[in-house]
């Protein structure tokens, strides 16, 4: 019971923090942008689509604070992050 406790506050983190950078990032984007980012993430595709767009070369987009290679790296450290709970 304690092991699944601590691995759903795992899982909460790391979707909770994932959240908070697709709602800031996204914030002066709209709306629909920021429900497509939340949809990415609720899919569990948000690492995948992080290194889609590295690995293809996107450049860091208007009214956005940082670029995709920067937001990867912040999602892989706030996975490490998530995962060290339990």
């Amino acid at each position: 019971l304690a092991f699944r406790n601590a691995q759903l506050a795992s899982l909460s983190a790391y979707i909770g923090i994932q959240l908070g950078l697709v709602a800031v990032q996204n914030r002066k984007k709209g709306l629909l942008r920021v429900l497509k980012e939340v949809l990415i993430v609720l899919a569990g595709m948000k690492s995948p689509w992080d290194a889609f767009r590295v690995a293809s070369g996107a450049e860091q987009e208007k009214d956005t604070l940082i670029g995709p290679m920067f937001e990867m790296t912040f999602t892989k450290c706030a996975e490490l992050f998530a995962e060290s709970i339990p």
